[in-house]
């Protein structure tokens, strides 16, 4: 069956928008190998130290290590998503405009969903996470060493070592920090451990008591681990692009409703 004028130009707008989004599937590969290189740090021994904090009931570890993976299958979906509204588009069935329009309908109110939930719970998600972290290391760190019995001593250990940060918040010259909370670490003299040091590596592990002991500025990571860990996803320099590209792709979905719709009543005129 033909279409009127304005179920041509329904489909004309839906094959442009789809092939944008076929575009923008593919598109989202590349921050997924990106965010996937970035977790590296996120070693076995790290893991369990991670594991520590759940983020509505799944394990930080997981969040993290899995990030990448999560942008790669969203991107897959977008891809099949544009894929169904192309051959919508073009075969004129009515069968798969309606089906895409769903879809499409269900993404953008999931998306409005998402956008209030992260503005409202940003603040309180920010500070369960440090609470929780701070808890961890007050419990369970135990032992100054990278090899010791216990498991989630050596992970706060590699942690120190790998994000080039001391405790939980930031350490100021001459105080333990977040070590001076620390009950189940026999510490001796120390303030805090050898991982926090300048300098210190997994096969040399051993830092002067002017580090460990007397805190000095220069000779230890002035950095917080929460912080740290943050600034491995920073995404706030590219805050005002992230806004704009989602702005403009609800705008694009409600276009893409609208062009279905136009095609499926231009049949039926």
């Amino acid at each position: 069956m033909g279409l009127d004028c304005g179920g041509k130009m329904g489909q004309f707008i839906l094959v442009i928008i789809n092939t944008v989004f076929l575009l923008m599937g593919l598109g989202l590969f590349i921050p997924g190998i990106v965010l996937q290189t970035n977790i590296d740090f996120v070693s076995d021994e790290i893991k369990p130290v991670l594991d520590q904090v759940s983020v509505t009931g799944i394990a930080l570890g997981d969040v993290v290590k899995n990030l990448g993976i999560g942008f790669i299958i969203v991107g897959v979906f977008v891809f099949l998503v544009a894929v169904l509204g192309l051959m919508g588009a073009c075969c004129k069935s009515k069968c798969l405009l309606t089906i895409y329009a769903i879809i499409v309908l269900l993404i953008l109110l999931s998306q409005i969903v998402v956008v209030i939930l992260w503005f409202t719970m940003q603040n309180q998600l920010d500070s369960v996470v440090r609470d929780e972290l701070s808890t961890s290391l007050k419990n369970n760190f135990r032992e100054d060493s990278l090899n010791g019995t216990n498991q989630l001593s050596n992970g706060w250990n590699y942690i120190f070592l790998t994000l080039k940060c001391c405790g939980v918040n930031a350490v100021t010259a001459g105080n333990a920090g977040d070590f001076a909370n620390t009950p189940n670490w026999t510490k001796g003299s120390k303030k805090i451990p050898t991982s926090c040091c300048v300098g210190v590596t997994a096969s040399n592990y051993t830092a002067p008591p002017t580090c460990t002991d007397n805190v000095a500025a220069g000779t230890y990571y002035t950095s917080g681990c929460y912080d740290a860990l943050i600034n491995k996803f920073d995404t706030s320099k590219y805050s005002s692009v992230f806004l704009g590209v989602g702005v403009t792709i609800i705008i694009i979905e409600i276009l893409a409703m609208l062009a279905s719709i136009c095609i499926c009543r231009g049949q039926e005129d």
